[in-house]
C-alpha cells in the first residue's frame, strides 16, 4: 500500500504535472487517450446483470524520481523531476476521480435517476472480480464479482502481525531489527521464497488494520466528491488500491474480441450501489411531513373557522391563503 508520503507526494506533483500534460496534450481531445490510468467501477442491473467499466483517470502508480534542483542557491530550490510519458506526469485530485466514477454510474444505471429525491449512491464496496466475457459496444465487461469480507482481512492482518512477536518478553532471535537482524523464520521465508521481511509485512498489516475502521468513507466520498480530498480512499482500505496502468510497459491485461480469454486473474474494482437514501429520509422527511401536516391542518381550521364565523367563502379562502404563506415564511426560516 503506497505511503502517506508518497501520496503527498504525488499531490504536490499534480500541479506542475498537469501545467506539462496540458501542453503535451493539446491535439489529444479525447480524455480516454491520454489517460494513462483507470479504475473498475462494478455494476449490476437486470438487464446486463454483473459487469466493469474502465473508468480513465490520471494516477501513476509511482511518483516521478528527483533528478536535481533549480535555482540551489535561492531560499526556495525548485526540484526537477526525471522526463515521463505523459500520462506518468499529471496527476488528478480524488475529488476529479470520484465525480467520473459518480458520472458513469448513472450513465450507465440512468440519467434521470439523478434528479430523484431521496435517491443515489447508497452504498460503495471494494470488490475482487474476475472477467467473464469481453467488452460489449457500450464499454461493458461481464464479470463476476464478491465483496472483500473485513472480518477476513481483519483475520489476515492479526495472523501476519503475530508473526513478529513486539513485546517485552520477545526472544531476539524471533524478532526482526531494521535491516541488518532478521529471526531464522524472517530469513527461511526470505532466502527460500523470496519473501519480504516479516517487520515489514506486519508493518503493512497494521495500517491495513486500521483503515478498516473507514470503510463508510468510500460511500461518503461517492456521495460529496469535493470531500474526497486528503482522504486517500483511492489507494485501498480493505485491499490494494484499485486503479491500474492501461498503458506503458505495466498496463493490466484485458479481454479482447476475437481473443481467447481465461479470465483466472482476480482484479479489483469498486461497487456503486444505488437506491434510496434511508438514512436521509429517517432524519429528513418527518420533520417536512409534520411541517406539511401542520400547514395543511392549520389553513383548514381557519377556513372553516371564518365560515362558521359568518364570512363567506371568497373571504374565507383569501384569508387561508394568507395563513399558507405566514406558516411557509416560518418554515423557511426555521431550516435556515
Amino acid at each position: 500500500m503506497p505511503s502517506i508520503g508518497y501520496v503527498r507526494d504525488i499531490e504536490r506533483q499534480a500541479g506542475l504535472g498537469v501545467r506539462t500534460f496540458s501542453q503535451a496534450t493539446k491535439n489529444m481531445p479525447d480524455f480516454r487517450d491520454r489517460a494513462g490510468q483507470g479504475c473498475f467501477l462494478c455494476l449490476e442491473s437486470h438487464r446486463h446483470g454483473q459487469y466493469a467499466v474502465l473508468v480513465p483517470c490520471l494516477r501513476p502508480a509511482n511518483a516521478r524520481r528527483v533528478i536535481g534542483y533549480s535555482e540551489i542557491f535561492s531560499n526556495n530550490p525548485k526540484p526537477i523531476y526525471e522526463k515521463t510519458m505523459p500520462w506518468d506526469s499529471a496527476c488528478e485530485s480524488d475529488n476529479d476521480i470520484y465525480r467520473r466514477l459518480v458520472d458513469t454510474c448513472y450513465q450507465h444505471l440512468g440519467w434521470w435517476k439523478r434528479w430523484l429525491p431521496y435517491y443515489g449512491i447508497t452504498e460503495v464496496l471494494e470488490v475482487n472480480f474476475q472477467f467473464a466475457g469481453v467488452i460489449d459496444p457500450h464499454g461493458r465487461y461481464p464479470i463476476r464479482m464478491e465483496a472483500v469480507k473485513p472480518d477476513n482481512v481483519l483475520e489476515d492482518c492479526e495472523s501476519i502481525i503475530a508473526r513478529h512477536p513486539t513485546g517485552p518478553y520477545s526472544d531476539i532471535n524471533d524478532v526482526c531489527l531494521e535491516d541488518y537482524h532478521h529471526s531464522d523464520q524472517c530469513l527461511i521465508g526470505m532466502e527460500e521464497w523470496s519473501q519480504p521481511c516479516i517487520r515489514v509485512d506486519a508493518e503493512k498489516a497494521k495500517q491495513r488494520r486500521n483503515r478498516l475502521l473507514f470503510l463508510s468513507l468510500l460511500k461518503d466520498c461517492a456521495r460529496d466528491p469535493a470531500g474526497a480530498n486528503g482522504l486517500h480512499t483511492l489507494e485501498g482500505l480493505a485491499q490494494e488500491s484499485c486503479i491500474y496502468y492501461t498503458k506503458g510497459p505495466n498496463q493490466v491485461a484485458l479481454p479482447l474480441p476475437h481473443q481467447r480469454f481465461q479470465g483466472t486473474v482476480r482484479m479489483r474494482g469498486l461497487h456503486f450501489v444505488q437506491g434510496l437514501h434511508a438514512d436521509r429520509i429517517s432524519i429528513e422527511l418527518p420533520f417536512r411531513v409534520s411541517c406539511a401536516w401542520f400547514g395543511i391542518a392549520a389553513i383548514w381550521l381557519c377556513l372553516v373557522l371564518w365560515r362558521v364565523g359568518g364570512g363567506d367563502w371568497g373571504i374565507a379562502l383569501a384569508f387561508a391563503q394568507v395563513v399558507a404563506a405566514s406558516i411557509s415564511i416560518v418554515i423557511a426560516r426555521v431550516q435556515q
